[in-house]
């Protein structure tokens, strides 16, 4: 009874993230919404797009994903594991960085733990049989470490979006890697408070908030979209980094240049920031 003990014992520290992770340790962002679907990829890819047109070696990494599409040369439907799925949301940030996210070798740095159904990743996990592989993702943390000046790490749905079964939330993942938190929201009846508790969870956590990006502006904006934008970066004391108009189609695999262009001079002053404090 004590052996089988300390076999489940042991298995358990193995599946812990607590006791996986680590901090990152280099400059970086790490990108949060205040809801699924709010535009969190496109902002990462425009962030992406932003640094790498400074000449920086940008790393993007989507930490988990689910919904993921199969790959179209792998698995089998019913019984598919990571390696057989895709993450267009990955594929989307690392081109705008410069990557090749068909590169076989580089794809579990960008993107290291995949699930096919499209819900919360703890249910994917529950659904799909396989627990997340948080050594897969130590791993692309550490392969960050020594291949980029600076990483993009995009988060999953919203800031408490639970990841596993053990309820470990995009903002404990957030926690242990110790990075300035950038949060996409929308312009929309709401918003206000979606932002603000969003806002106020980070900084209970003791985590830096870099700014907010308002995504999803309509043209002309209506009174709530107007109002929103003006009153967001007062109400949650953190700068606005862009407002970014709603676009007419689908965007999704392609990012406008006009938002890497609007979101380039945060990250020339941000940039210029992390080099002042190498210094010291």
């Amino acid at each position: 009874m004590i052996i089988g003990e300390s076999v489940i014992s042991s298995q358990a520290q193995e599946l812990d993230p607590w006791k996986i992770l680590k901090a990152f340790g280099g400059p970086g962002l790490f990108v949060t919404g205040t809801n699924t679907d709010i535009g969190k990829t496109t902002v990462t890819a425009a962030l992406a797009g932003a640094f790498a047109s400074l000449g920086i070696r940008v790393g993007v990494c989507k930490a988990v994903a689910s919904g993921c599409p199969k790959h179209p040369d792998r698995g089998a439907a019913g019984a598919l594991a990571n390696d057989d799925l895709i993450s267009p949301d990955a594929s989307i940030a690392a081109r705008m960085a410069g990557l090749d996210p068909s590169n076989e070798e580089l794809r579990p740095m960008i993107s290291p733990i995949r699930y096919a159904a499209p819900v919360s990743p703890h249910i994917a996990a529950r659904i799909e049989g396989r627990p997340p592989d948080w050594k897969s993702l130590a791993r692309a943390m550490e392969y960050w470490r020594t291949h980029c000046d600076f990483l993009l790490i995009e988060g999953a749905g919203g800031w408490l979006v639970p990841l596993d079964n053990r309820l470990f939330t995009v903002a404990d993942m957030a926690c242990i890697f110790a990075l300035p938190v950038v949060v996409v929201t929308a312009a929309y009846l709401g918003t206000l408070n979606h932002t603000w508790m969003t806002t106020e969870c980070i900084r209970h956590r003791n985590l830096a908030l870099a700014g907010i990006v308002v995504n999803h502006v309509p043209d002309p904006p209506d009174m709530a979209a107007q109002t929103s934008v003006e009153e967001l970066p007062h109400l949650v004391h953190a700068p606005l980094l862009a407002a970014l108009p709603q676009v007419g189609q689908d965007c999704s695999g392609q990012i406008p240049a006009t938002f890497v262009e609007a979101l380039k001079p945060f990250a020339m002053q941000w940039w210029e920031t992390v080099k002042v404090r190498g210094k010291q």
